[in-house]
């Protein structure tokens, strides 16, 4: 079984205060392995984020995906289109008739690119961890928190984030 490491949960109410605390924390010495805990996804914590981790690789799986998609939904029917002419208009088989192909390119760009997506969001960010510790039942619901590990109530950090906003306090 994994020793869990104890240290101070630091929670808050308001996103403003809690971006504006992770930022700051984020190079800040005697915070070295703390870790930020928020219920849903915003754009501000992703720009702390980015800026600490850089952007994120997905983004390229989606374009490699999408890209992909179609080329796929152009080569497929124009080949087919060459073993199997469907003659409409006058328009002999392949790259003559290969504008009702476009409807078929934009589906599979779109389903190509949403599947890389997720593949890339498992491949990145890591599956969940059914046995991850919950600090606080607040977490999932409407508080944020930063979590320091190996700092204790009365330290110099603990002021720090209780200076920064953080509602309360908590030894875990």
């Amino acid at each position: 079984m994994q020793r869990q490491e104890s240290g101070v949960l630091a929670l808050f109410k308001h996103l403003d205060e809690f971006a504006t605390a992770a930022r700051l924390v984020q190079n800040k010495s005697g915070f070295d392995g703390h870790q930020v805990y928020s219920y849903a996804s915003y754009h501000e914590l992703m720009d702390v984020a980015e800026s600490a981790y850089g952007p994120s690789p997905v983004r390229w799986l989606t374009l490699m995906g999408s890209l992909v998609g179609c080329s796929v939904g152009f080569l497929m029917p124009t080949l087919m289109d060459y073993d199997w002419p469907l003659v409409v208009g006058g328009k002999t088989a392949g790259l003559n008739s290969a504008i009702p192909n476009v409807i078929f390119m934009f589906e599979l760009f779109v389903l190509f690119g949403a599947l890389a997506t997720i593949f890339g969001m498992l491949w990145f960010g890591g599956l969940a961890n059914p046995r991850a510790r919950i600090f606080d039942p607040r977490l999932t619901d409407d508080h944020f928190a930063i979590y320091v590990p190996g700092v204790l109530m009365d330290s110099e950090q603990s002021r720090y984030l209780r200076s920064l906003g953080a509602l309360e306090l908590k030894a875990v």
